[in-house]
């Protein structure tokens, strides 16, 4: 992966080099040659900026509707920072037996109902029983039941163990 970013970066190197000898040798007018400067400018702001998501940061991206949980994460609030708190996923989309669908990592805010759902569902994980999940997106208004109960936004995120395989009888 440090080649990957090492070669962008030369590449980068090189594009605002080519910019700048292209910009010094050409007779463009200066107003031409300052908007080209800045929109390369922008663009790497851009690219610094769209590098995260693809290097395997955690998406906030909505949850597929099944799933099968690998690893959980939980970083409570903290009052003294302000931080607000998250839970992060790492799952695999449940989409057909036999497709090959490759993990990602989730981050979603932080309520203690679904802390208390993490709990209890990577304890299983660590004793060895798999698990599956499903969100509803039509969930929104029993979110907005639960927030006005407990005063929390929870996402609505069911948890199921995996069954046993079936094999056949020899």
């Amino acid at each position: 992966m440090t080649l990957g970013i090492s070669g962008l970066i030369a590449a980068y190197i090189l594009l605002a080099a080519l910019l700048l000898s292209v910009n010094l040798y050409s007779k463009w007018s200066w107003q031409l040659k300052t908007i080209t400067i800045i929109i390369t400018s922008v663009f790497y702001i851009i690219s610094y900026i769209s590098f995260p998501p693809l290097l395997g940061w955690p998406t906030n991206q909505k949850l597929p509707a099944h799933f099968r949980l690998l690893a959980t994460e939980v970083h409570q609030p903290d009052k003294l920072t302000g931080d607000e708190g998250s839970v992060f996923l790492w799952l695999k989309e449940v989409e057909d037996i036999t497709a090959l669908v490759l993990p990602r990592a989730y981050v979603l805010p932080y309520s203690s109902l679904l802390h208390e759902k993490i709990i209890n569902v990577q304890s299983k994980i660590d004793r060895g029983i798999p698990q599956l999940g499903e969100y509803e997106e039509d969930s929104m208004r029993r979110e907005v039941i639960n927030s006005s109960e407990t005063g929390q936004k929870s996402l609505d995120i069911q948890f199921y163990d995996l069954p046993d395989p079936l094999f056949p009888e020899k």
